[in-house]
């Protein structure tokens, strides 16, 4: 949480940070701001005092929004300073010198936001040696902006609740647009006599998306036989919808103009299942329901890790502890946080330190892929942790594999 800053702060031995760059995907600013509709700013936090947001004058009514306190480029004379210049980048440089004066920045400041690498390297470079007693550093690993996103308030939590409300009526409007449509041989088809296509179903998924006032960041997966059993294959568009072969859907939208995101995924088949795809699908749906059994506030999310490892493995299956390099059977960690990017801390990996903790929000995940055998099979919910360490599901969509189709 925000509130969390100051501590965390503290402990990286921190004496401010600065967030800048234009705000598309840019997740510090966008969490800064509390998601105001700004292009870009600067803002500029010392340890133990309240930001401060610099934007364009133009963007002053959508930054205050923000509830920080709010300075536009023009109380730092940007637009004569380019006059001066000739530059607009050496003048941004010469702003961003003054702002720091302005604010008596010294000691540790650490960067973070989005720009091109070679105009940030060259950026802090001038930084530093143009600001008196100023240290520009910054981080490599898990980030203090990490941690903090990783526990969220209860008004992110009411967001994200919302978020996975409306993204659970997308996939039932999904699947009943699927089952509308009449089978000819073993293909779907459309009212004009051609086939459903992964390109008609994206489609509609995404006007149903946007009813709902939410959006793609980063697509979407809709992959059938083969191409189900490549975790990250997004589905080729002219495939045609064919009963009986699996097909993993994975939704993760988040809200309109970018906020919290929701990721849940179904497998399901079309009208019938193989006695492979079935059973498959069983192990998997049993590896799903022993790990949420097992989550406790406290623990370490690789133990969940390695306990589907020991599931699977015992079925007979390679996993990535067996095999790291293996590409059948359970080839990826169990899940990932999510929030306002849709993987981020904790991590449910092998090598994860992290632990459980209240108001954490994370996915469970466990999947089985054998793009060989035309196959491949995720279950995937959304989980959250209440202040009393209670976890739940924001992801009560059913977990049915044979989904029924007018024959």
């Amino acid at each position: 949480m925000k509130s969390q800053l100051d501590q965390l702060m503290q402990q990286k031995g921190f004496d401010a940070i600065v967030v800048i760059g234009e705000s598309a995907e840019n997740y510090p600013l966008n969490y800064m701001t509390n998601h105001a509709a700004i292009s870009e700013g600067i803002i500029v936090k010392k340890q133990g005092e309240e930001p401060l947001l610099v934007v364009g004058s133009m963007e002053r009514d959508e930054a205050a929004k923000s509830g920080l306190r709010v300075q536009t480029f023009n109380d730092y004379d940007l637009y004569s300073l380019v006059q001066e210049t000739g530059s607009y980048f050496e003048a941004r440089l010469k702003m961003i010198a003054k702002i720091f004066e302005a604010m008596e920045l010294r000691g540790a400041t650490s960067f973070y936001g989005l720009t091109d690498p070679g105009k940030a390297f060259v950026m802090l470079t001038q930084l530093a040696q143009r600001v008196e007693g100023i240290t520009i550093t910054g981080e490599t690993e898990t980030s203090i902006f990490d941690l903090a996103y990783a526990i969220k308030s209860d008004d992110e939590l009411t967001a994200m609740k919302s978020v996975a409300e409306r993204t659970n009526q997308v996939m039932a409007e999904a699947l009943d647009f699927i089952a509308r449509h009449r089978v000819e041989g073993e293909q779907l088809i459309k009212q004009d006599a051609t086939p459903l296509t992964i390109r008609d179903v994206k489609t509609f998924v995404r006007g149903a998306l946007m009813a709902h006032h939410l959006e793609e960041a980063d697509g979407m997966i809709f992959a059938m036989g083969h191409d189900a059993g490549v975790p990250h294959s997004r589905g080729e568009d002219s495939d045609v919808l064919t009963l009986g072969r699996s097909i993993i859907f994975d939704l993760f939208p988040r809200e309109l103009g970018g906020g919290y995101f929701h990721d849940m995924t179904r497998t399901f088949c079309l009208g019938y299942a193989s006695p492979d795809v079935q059973h498959a699908y069983d192990q998997v749906q049993y590896a799903f329901d022993e790990v949420v059994k097992e989550l406790e506030v406290g623990e370490k999310t690789s133990r969940y890790q390695e306990l589907t490892c020991d599931l699977f493995e015992e079925m007979g299956h390679a996993t990535v502890r067996s095999n790291p390099a293996t590409q059948e059977g359970y080839v990826h960690s169990l899940g990932h946080g999510v929030g306002l990017e849709i993987h981020s801390h904790p991590r449910f990996s092998s090598v994860s330190e992290e632990i459980i903790e209240p108001g954490h929000v994370f996915t469970i995940e466990p999947g089985l892929y054998y793009p060989e055998r035309g196959f491949g099979i995720r279950i995937e919910d959304t989980f959250f942790v209440d202040s009393d360490g209670g976890i739940h599901s924001l992801t009560p969509f059913p977990k049915e594999l044979v989904i029924p189709v007018e024959q």
